[in-house]
């Protein structure tokens, strides 16, 4: 997620990073959307400005760690670059520190370093799950070998499953990641891509994982035990 109120910064970083398509970018303008982003949605990187219209960055940082006790990696980026500002923002919760202008190798170079910190993949163009693959460079999907035929709605849908194992994922992100933040879709159409995805991959109890409905909220896809 980036929070970023210049448009134009904010559409080149949206732009470098939407280039590795295990990136989804969500972008806010203020802390105050940014706030209620965070609560509605899963994301595993936040990049963040320090100053913005209704509050600051740094504000909006320490929300996040001690009132809604998020603990996802923040990247801070500022023009600020004086010793005392670095030291407050990592003193806050940031984990890193980017002094504008941002320059592009470096900027993903940190956001991946904070994703290996998660467990995450950081550069593979393929996701897997039991004897599912997902190449998501080709957009090819094969089980067993074998290519499953899918929609390009029910592909964007697969690999946001297959990239948050164990994460709820509301109805909500799921509509503003496959069908952009202005789609006008009621959220039943959510509900038809997943179970369509559901049944075209057979991902059952059997394979060892299933896609649980959290009632009001959205979907997880999990790993069952073996355990008896």
């Amino acid at each position: 997620m980036l929070l970023e109120d210049d448009p134009q910064q904010a559409e080149l970083v949206t732009q470098w990073l939407s280039a590795d398509p295990l990136f989804n970018v969500t972008h806010y303008e203020n802390v105050k959307s940014f706030l209620e982003g965070c609560r509605a949605s899963v994301f595993d990187v936040a990049i963040m400005d320090w100053e913005l219209p209704d509050q600051t960055g740094l504000e909006a940082l320490k929300h996040l760690r001690t009132r809604d006790k998020h603990d996802f990696p923040v990247i801070f980026t500022t023009q600020r670059d004086s010793e005392e500002d670095i030291v407050e923002a990592l003193n806050s919760g940031a984990d890193d520190y980017l002094v504008k202008p941002l320059r592009k190798a470096e900027l993903l170079a940190r956001v991946n370093v904070a994703r290996r910190r998660l467990g995450l993949a950081s550069a593979s163009t393929t996701l897997t799950l039991g004897d599912i693959l997902v190449d998501t460079q080709t957009r090819i999907i094969t089980k067993q070998g074998e290519p499953v035929k899918v929609t390009q709605k029910d592909f964007d849908v697969t690999v946001h499953l297959l990239s948050n194992v164990g994460k709820v994922l509301s109805r909500e992100y799921l509509l503003k990641a496959v069908w952009g933040v202005s789609a006008d879709l009621n959220t039943r159409t959510v509900d038809m891509h997943v179970s369509r995805v559901r049944r075209s991959l057979g991902i059952n109890p059997d394979m060892g994982y299933c896609i649980t409905t959290i009632y009001q909220h959205g979907y997880r896809l999990e790993k069952i035990s073996n355990e008896t």
